[in-house]
């Protein structure tokens, strides 16, 4: 989507047309690159400013009330509360944080974290293509800022994965990316799906907040694949019992053109104009440090009044070369000057010779001290590999109904705790993960029924393969 402040001046897209599945990394980049690259060149865009948003699927988000902290320490309290909150640890993930508000005695935040692997390769093939992002967002987030109201739900369906967002007093809690099983679901086991688990996200929601559950009058935006098909709309509201409308798009867009497809695109134009805005109170950056655009250091600032007063001072130096022309002696005065001047610099270049060598020599023992650092960290990294492969292939593994609560890495063995709606779904959990022949031994440790929650709790042991 281009855009020029309130109004879209143009919309475009290209599939990838290839099996995903078949391909190596690195074509999988390469196919990534080339079809952005024809994207923009077809359609003649060079954007001057690029903002970019990813999927929410892995991605992990939570608000978090703090007690009033000072600037310096709120970066360091954020990292411990991921920490402490996040089910993955913080090394695996980039994490950004925004506070929304505060008050005398705390803060309000909201945290998320997207997986760093994922991130990076998608930043990787941009810059690849040519194009620095100087803002990012997750789809969920992007959704939610074209909400007006502070209260609502939000569901956006897509051929292979859907969101649901519900949106409290203008925080998303909670926000969740699920995939579908399979590619060949018919829209009707699709919209299924969806109602399930959106029954099962509005009674979390409203049992975890007691205090302030989801009124009768809270309408369900929709978008995506439901909103161009009207059945869905009263299906959801005559088994739900809400309002039920289409999401819109407050920007202005020429008659030829059709936003309805481009509302993600829509909210990441929101980040940049507040009035249009809904009543999503968090307006996070989530492009990680390493990628935001670096601010001008203050000596390139003071460079420039610097460069200035260098001309005057030459603008200067002519003056008095033109006033002194005439004068030989004076002159001859100067040129001996120069001599002096340049017989002291030569003996001063060859003391920075001699520097050079001792440096060298220096630099040479370092270079063997690099060296076995380097070998040192290519192996912790192929350990992190592996682990980073198993913990992926828990979270991929996960079907409709599975809740993960935490997942440890202990030794020879991962140990994974979570609840379930029924014992079944627990094993197929457990055979699924099987199937990835990347443990040698699966076992379900624990089932015990929830009576208060209405679900089964369970604990699963996975040996990890090569380890005794």
């Amino acid at each position: 989507m281009v855009t020029s402040g309130r109004r879209i001046s143009k919309l475009a897209e290209v599939p990838l047309d290839i099996d995903l599945e078949n391909v190596s990394d690195e074509d999988k980049e390469m196919e990534l690159v080339e079809k952005i690259k024809h994207l923009f060149s077809a359609n003649k865009i060079s954007p001057n400013s690029f903002i970019f948003g990813m999927s929410g699927l892995h991605s992990l988000s939570r608000p978090v009330v703090l007690p009033l902290l000072p600037k310096a320490m709120q970066e360091e309290a954020m990292t411990r509360e991921a920490k402490r909150l996040l089910p993955v640890t913080p090394e695996q993930l980039h994490i950004s944080w925004q506070i929304v508000s505060s008050d005398e005695s705390r803060m309000r935040a909201f945290i998320v974290a997207l997986p760093r692997q994922t991130t990076n390769n998608l930043l990787h093939a941009l810059d690849q293509a040519g194009l620095r992002p100087y803002l990012m967002d997750i789809k969920p987030l992007a959704l939610a800022r074209l909400i007006k109201e502070e209260t609502a739900i939000l569901i956006d369906a897509q051929e292979t994965e859907f969101d649901i967002i519900i949106l409290s007093e203008g925080f998303p809690q909670p926000m969740r990316t699920v995939s579908f099983p399979h590619d060949s679901l018919s829209y009707q086991e699709k919209l299924a799906i969806v109602k399930d688990e959106l029954r099962r996200t509005v009674q979390f929601y409203n049992s975890n907040n007691p205090e302030k559950i989801l009124p009768e009058e809270t309408i369900v935006y929709i978008s995506g694949e439901m909103a161009d098909n009207p059945d869905s709309f009263e299906s959801l509201s005559r088994e739900l019992g809400y309002t039920v409308a289409p999401l819109t798009s407050p920007l202005k867009c020429p008659k030829q053109l059709d936003p309805s497809h481009y509302l993600v695109n829509v909210g990441l134009t929101l980040k940049e104009l507040p009035r249009e805005s809904g009543s999503l109170l968090a307006n996070i950056n989530t492009l990680p440090g390493d990628y935001l655009p670096k601010p001008m250091s203050r000596d390139r600032l003071l460079a420039i009044p610097a460069a200035v007063a260098a001309i005057g001072v030459v603008v200067a130096f002519i003056f008095i070369i033109q006033n002194t022309a005439g004068n030989i002696k004076a002159t001859n005065e100067e040129i001996d000057a120069n001599n002096f001047i340049i017989t002291k610099k030569q003996a001063e270049k060859q003391k920075i010779l001699e520097n050079i060598d001792v440096l060298e020599e220096q630099i040479a023992d370092l270079e063997i001290i690099n060296d076995s650092f380097t070998i040192a960290y290519e192996t912790i990294s192929l350990s992190s590999d592996v682990v980073n492969d198993d913990i992926n292939a828990v979270v991929d593994n996960v079907i409709s109904g599975i809740e993960l609560g935490s997942i440890a890495h202990v030794g020879n063995a991962l140990h994974i705790v979570g609840s379930s709606p029924t014992e079944k779904e627990i094993l197929e959990y457990a055979r699924n993960l099987n199937e990835t022949n990347r443990f040698d031994e699966i076992v379900v440790t624990k089932i015990r029924e929830n009576n208060d929650a209405e679900t089964q709790e369970y604990s699963l042991t996975l040996k990890l393969k090569g380890t005794d």
